[in-house]
């Protein structure tokens, strides 16, 4: 495991599945969830929990057989499922409101969490991910054609050529100098464990075969998110595209976009002070907190 200073760990039990959660910050604090994205876990957010600490209790779970969270004997990777994992956390740590803070599948996630009838969320900021619904009309074949990357994923192939995959995106995804060694391995080992290659697989597979035709026929065209949100995505990500301000208000009510120059996917980690700055400034100021150094 991991260290950050300030950060606690704990598992819960939810609906049935274990779950890792890394938290920081006065437990009886105004919450934000920072939910990470594939390859990755809690650790993605080493760079902005202490700060955010000093205002709110911070919960960083790990997604179901990602980090140090169980797999689901079923092999279910939908994303609703994820959804109600949260939800399911957050009734079991006895918490109704929250801020988010996503990046990657865990953006999505906020997607489809601030567009369900009754949710818990106040304002969220997300991070490299568009939102799953689609523009009117034919599909355009440029925007599909940034999701190539995710071929090799779901191919049929050896544990070490899927962790290998993992690795080969996570320093590709980088516009600085990328990962280090020490860090790549942090993310990088709890993707040998057993059910690591098995859970990427999974995650990826029932979105394409599972998830994508029910998007491509509307699934999420009728539900509007009214959730205040800002999106950061950065112009060297593979999933950046001009028309997403225009994408996300068709079915947003409150939305902001900011495209970061230099900044590739893995922007929490390339620019934290920037995206430590959004994200204070969009969320605001709990009653009671300290003001962070």
């Amino acid at each position: 495991m991991p260290h950050v200073q300030g950060v606690r760990h704990r598992d819960v039990v939810v609906r049935g599945l274990r779950l890792h959660v890394a938290e920081a910050g006065e437990p009886g604090g105004d919450v934000v969830v920072l939910q990470h994205g594939w390859p990755q876990h809690w650790w993605e957010w080493r760079d902005l929990i202490p700060a955010l600490a000093e205002r709110y209790r911070v919960i960083c779970p790990d997604l179901r057989g990602f980090g140090w969270s169980d797999p689901p004997p079923d092999g279910d990777y939908r994303k609703e499922s994820m959804v109600d994992d949260l939800l399911g956390l957050l009734a079991e740590l006895g918490i109704d409101r929250i801020q988010y803070v996503g990046h990657d599948w865990g953006a999505f996630l906020g997607y489809i969490l601030g567009a369900r009838p009754e949710h818990p969320v106040e304002r969220m900021v997300l991070m490299s991910a568009p939102p799953p619904w689609l523009p009117p009309g034919r599909p355009d074949l440029k925007r599909v054609a940034r999701f190539a990357y995710q071929i090799p994923i779901i191919a049929p192939a050896p544990a070490a050529f899927r962790t290998k995959v993992s690795e080969t995106l996570l320093r590709a995804g980088r516009a600085d100098e990328g990962f280090t060694d020490e860090e790549l391995e942090v993310f990088l080992a709890p993707l040998r464990l057993p059910h690591g290659p098995s859970a990427t697989a999974g995650l990826y597979r029932t979105f394409q075969f599972r998830e994508v035709l029910p998007i491509m026929r509307g699934k999420y065209k009728e539900r509007r998110l009214t959730v205040p949100l800002r999106l950061l995505i950065g112009k060297k990500d593979l999933l950046y595209d001009p028309a997403l301000e225009e994408l996300l208000r068709s079915n947003a009510d409150q939305v902001e976009v900011e495209a970061i120059d230099s900044a590739s996917h893995f922007i929490a980690e390339e620019r934290p002070e920037l995206v430590l700055d959004r994200v204070l400034d969009f969320l605001g100021t709990p009653a009671g907190s300290r003001t962070p150094a």
